[in-house]
């Protein structure tokens, strides 16, 4: 049986995804990607027998993580992104996403009030992030 991605998970750091597989075995491995720009980084490190440069595990494993990263910078039409403020992570952690508008929105309270030098903060749970505004 090939291994399966059962599991992905975006960590604190941006652009940084840890994935869980199911090996043939019945024992489960983790990696961990990280995203600089539009391109991966793909460790050598922690890898398992069908995790090689090309193949098809590994091509469809780098298009869901592209995926998964474009959505969560907000891509495809945004002017902006957001950054977890110093010593948060409600971004890196997905409570703090951008609106189809573009706009900072908490995930479980709604739009964000802009809390000053660029920080938006959630009146209801102090959920916070930056947002980076791109030319």
């Amino acid at each position: 049986m090939d291994p399966l991605l059962s599991k992905i998970e975006a960590l604190a750091e941006p652009g940084c995804y840890s994935l869980t597989f199911a090996l043939g075995t019945g024992e489960h491995r983790e990696l961990v990607i990280r995203m600089r720009g539009d391109e991966p980084i793909v460790p050598a490190a922690n890898s398992f027998e069908g995790w090689t440069p090309g193949s098809r595990l590994v091509t469809a494993t780098i298009a869901v993580v592209r995926a998964l990263h474009q959505a969560r910078q907000g891509t495809g039409g945004s002017a902006g992104r957001l950054v977890d403020v110093e010593g948060g992570w409600d971004v890196g952690i997905g409570n703090v996403v951008l609106s189809a508008d573009g706009v900072p929105t908490c995930v479980g309270h709604g739009e964000l009030a802009p809390a000053g030098d660029g920080v938006f903060r959630c009146e209801t749970c102090g959920a916070a992030a930056r947002y980076d505004r791109q030319s």
